[in-house]
């Protein structure tokens, strides 16, 4: 491992721990995005295992954005997520198995109008917790 890797994962590590949870499940997508690429790229170079590495990958996101679903609390939405991590990943089967690498850069862009939405509802809980901390001025003033 080299010293550059090694910040790497310590900043990655540090980003995830600070996280909220619209961040964590954005950059769950953008991750996503990421080894739909280098899936693509790879079915463009018929290189089997590395489109099987990046694949296998897109696949544990998948399961890891089902797994951070709340049924219990989260309900019609919730039932709709799951619905389309499954057809991604029905999707991403089906265009791996007939090389079709425009099925899924229509997932990347699903992914990334998802993403945007969770990035959305991050700032709008930051703005409204921001809203209710009342804003110290004049108390820090002697």
């Amino acid at each position: 491992m080299t010293p550059y890797s090694r910040a790497t994962d310590q900043y990655l590590a540090q980003k995830v721990m600070g996280a909220s949870p619209e961040q964590l499940v954005a950059m769950l997508l953008e991750a996503g995005q990421r080894y739909l690429l280098k899936t693509v790229q790879a079915m463009g170079r018929r290189d089997c295992p590395g489109q099987a590495q990046a694949t296998d990958r897109v696949f544990a996101i998948l399961q890891e954005l089902t797994l951070r679903l709340n049924r219990e609390e989260g309900g019609e939405l919730a039932t709709n997520l799951l619905r389309t991590y499954e057809w991604w990943g029905r999707e991403l089967m089906q265009a791996n198995m007939k090389r079709q690498p425009e099925r899924l850069e229509r997932i990347s862009e699903q992914m990334g109008d998802l993403k945007q939405t969770w990035e959305q509802l991050h700032q709008m809980k930051v703005g409204a917790a921001q809203a209710q901390t009342p804003f110290l001025t004049g108390a820090l003033a002697g």
